[in-house]
């Protein structure tokens, strides 16, 4: 009853956004948006979504296999691919992961390892998307071109963000950081729910000296900035698509999209991400209908491009309740 309330609850807030934009903007006026839209480049975003879902599998089996947990490779596919389903369907990022991590504890008996990995895998695609965000605000200030309030609270965001990013390098590279982490975690009255949070620290440590753990590192990250290139990308070809994207507000896009990243930790209703994110490019001084319709846009391709993993996800069930059906 709780996860149907809130799953209701969920499409009614997203019910709401979609007559807050018909009160703000009018259907009538984005049909009219979306008649003159170039559609191949919309397709393209389809298209990149894909790619970047089958490459970040790729990045996430390598994690799991540093880990030491192994799976097959179209195993790994399907599972990731259903994760990432989930994070762009109504259900959001964390959401996702925590699916995959209850997956592989349930086949492989391995929590620890698929958490270490999908933690790892999240870390470095949030670390390279506050890269590309740093580039594009020192881009954004060398050309003088920032304005709006939304905009300079973004960046704030962003600021806060890579500094816990930082802290959270100091954990995984630094047993010193962790031991001191795990003293103070002991000193709470709760000891044994502190026991297992250092146990999950302890487990996506990276260690310096151990080659298999930088090789690792190296490619995860030279991987993630493929990963997230693509999604960035996406959004672009959605831009493009309703002919509103010029190579000077291009860095616009690799200082938003991570705001959005950020906020898909947070498991919010379908259509409160796109609706904030055109509210943001807005106010960088992008027309506010065709900032939200290319949001939108956006966010339909990456649904439509991680729909197989609803696919996965149904035959898989099916698969597992005809195996109970038939041991009774």
């Amino acid at each position: 009853m709780k996860k149907v309330l809130v799953f209701v609850l969920k499409l009614a807030i997203t019910g709401l956004v979609f007559l807050w934009i018909d009160r703000t903007f009018g259907f009538s006026q984005i049909s009219q948006t979306l008649a003159g839209a170039d559609f191949r480049w919309f397709f393209g975003a389809i298209f990149l979504q894909v790619l970047s879902i089958f490459i970040g599998a790729w990045q996430w089996g390598i994690i799991l296999r540093n880990r030491g947990l192994r799976m097959g490779k179209f195993e790994t596919l399907k599972l990731y691919y259903t994760g990432t389903f989930f994070n762009n369907f109504i259900f959001g990022t964390i959401a996702g992961d925590s699916f995959k991590v209850a997956v592989l504890y349930k086949k492989k008996k391995q929590a620890k390892s698929g958490f270490a990995a999908t933690f790892l895998d999240r870390f470095a695609g949030l670390a390279v998307l506050s890269i590309f965000a740093v580039v594009g605000a020192v881009i954004m200030l060398g050309l003088k071109s920032y304005s709006g309030e939304y905009l300079h609270t973004a960046m704030l965001i962003l600021l806060f963000f890579l500094l816990v990013l930082i802290a959270v390098c100091f954990v995984l590279f630094s047993k010193r950081v962790q031991k001191l982490f795990s003293k103070i975690l002991l000193k709470f009255p709760q000891s044994n729910i502190a026991k297992k949070i250092e146990n999950i620290v302890s487990s996506v440590y990276l260690d310096k000296k151990r080659k298999a753990d930088l090789r690792m590192f190296r490619r995860i990250f030279g991987l993630s900035f493929l990963i997230q290139g693509l999604r960035i990308c996406a959004h672009i070809f959605c831009a493009a698509a309703i002919g509103v994207f010029a190579f000077n507000t291009a860095h616009y896009f690799f200082i938003i999209i991570p705001i959005t990243a950020i906020l898909m930790l947070v498991p919010l209703p379908f259509g409160v991400i796109p609706a904030i994110a055109g509210a943001i490019f807005a106010a960088a001084g992008f027309d506010a209908q065709q900032a939200t319709v290319m949001q939108f846009l956006a966010a339909i391709a990456g649904v439509i491009g991680s729909l197989a993993g609803a696919v996965f996800f149904l035959t898989d069930n099916k698969g597992d309740s005809r195996a109970t059906v038939a041991s009774h």
